[in-house]
């Protein structure tokens, strides 16, 4: 079961009568926890740069005499270690830099979708130091197919990695699909004709580790906090448009789940009840119209012969005059989504990806030209729609997922 990122999931309690002195030793366990925490994570965000305890004490406000403590306890569980000298703010003195120890969290990340399996092994300066994509046949799988090939992809990059597989912590599981975090199951996941599917535990015999199971988006979303971390401080929602079509959001810095983990499912939102068919078994879902593969079906409708979305691509570029009457349609239904986002969630950042819109930015560019009028001008004054522009997202994703699990875990340990 993974750590909630939102405490205010789940149950609460049944109160329980707690001494004073419990109730005292208790506190003074959950301090030492947020201050390590704490410290672990300053050392981590600066790994660009060593950072002295006099600075992480200067940050924390916190004595010089508890942040050695918390930095030895650190580099004993190898978690931390010292580099070279480093300025000081008091004069005349150098203190010794620490930085995060490469290999002293190593977790695995593997990403399911409808067009891929993807896995990577990351060590704890974050940095991804193998990783394989395998393409998929588009149909519908059965689970221990895709079991057994990520079982083998992980025998493959264990090859290829300066550590031993034991020094694996966990991995993390991002997929299509409605997952339960906690329970790690899929309850549903179309494109492969998946439901209610124990896919955690089978992976937990594959990998002999821990497993962290999240839905996909969720897992692309937390990697693009993760590598821009101004982004913990504001709200933020992420769309991708692929395959599939699906968002996610974080309020600063905690994802928005909802109930049974099924916010920001805009792919399954009707649009045109009397629509194509979805997967879903629904008709006019939005995954129906402004997908890769509804622009390949729409074209086959109008007659023409199109077997890739990349042919559509090639024929805009070459401003074919069907396919740029398409893409201006594409273009306002999704001018139209991001419209729909900004009134529901309400974020100051609206980031876009996916495989459409890495492999096709025009579309992108396109729907933000037909926004104005769309939004009231008082929305777009602090609005940032921004075009993502990396890949593999959700894989890294799973990764850090697995590595903050881990990670706390450890914490817990140690003090």
């Amino acid at each position: 079961m993974g750590i909630s990122l939102d405490f205010l999931g789940g149950g609460i309690a049944p109160i329980q009568s707690i001494s004073e002195d419990n109730m005292q030793s208790q506190n003074q366990q959950n301090i030492k926890f947020n201050n390590t925490k704490l410290v672990l994570k300053i050392i981590k965000d600066n790994y660009n740069a060593d950072i002295s305890r006099a600075d992480i004490a200067k940050i924390t406000h916190m004595s010089a005499t508890s942040i050695s403590r918390i930095v030895d306890i650190l580099i004993s569980e190898s978690l931390v270690k010292e580099g070279a000298y480093v300025n000081s703010d008091r004069v005349g003195r150098k203190g010794t830099g620490l930085k995060a120890n490469d290999d002293g969290l190593i977790t695995a990340g593997v990403s399911i979708d409808s067009d891929n399996v993807s896995m990577c092994i990351m060590d704890f300066s974050d940095r991804i130091i193998a990783s394989r994509t395998i393409a998929l046949e588009y149909r519908p799988y059965e689970p221990e197919e895709i079991l057994n090939l990520i079982g083998s992809m992980y025998r493959f990059l264990c090859l290829e990695i300066p550590y031993a597989k034991e020094q694996i912590e966990s991995v993390g599981i991002s997929c299509i699909g409605n997952i339960d975090y906690k329970k790690n199951i899929i309850y549903f996941a179309p494109q492969f004709g998946w439901s209610n599917i124990d896919f955690g535990e089978r992976a937990g015999h594959i990998f002999q580790k821990p497993i962290f199971m999240e839905n996909d988006i969720k897992a692309a979303i937390m990697s693009l906090v993760h590598q821009e971390k101004k982004y913990l401080k504001e709200d933020v929602t992420y769309l991708s448009i692929g395959t599939g079509v699906g968002s996610a959001t974080m309020f600063q810095g905690k994802i928005a789940r909802g109930n049974n983990n099924a916010f920001g499912e805009v792919g399954h939102v009707i649009i045109q009840p009397k629509g194509r068919k979805c997967d879903c078994g629904q008709r006019g879902c939005v995954q129906t119209t402004l997908t890769r593969n509804s622009l390949i079906e729409e074209c086959r409708e109008e007659g023409h012969n199109i077997t890739r979305v990349e042919q559509i691509y090639e024929l805009y570029r070459s401003k074919t005059d069907w396919t740029v009457k398409l893409i201006d349609k594409t273009a306002g239904d999704l001018a139209v989504l991001i419209r729909n986002l900004v009134y529901m969630y309400n974020t100051n950042y609206i980031l876009i990806g996916g495989a459409m819109i890495m492999d096709f930015p025009e579309l992108f560019e396109l729907a933000k030209e037909k926004l104005t009028g769309l939004i009231h001008t008082n929305l777009l004054s602090d609005l940032n729609i921004i075009r993502v522009k990396t890949r593999n997202n959700s894989m890294a994703g799973a990764a850090f997922i697995a590595q903050a699990n881990s990670m706390h875990e450890r914490l817990l340990e140690m003090v």
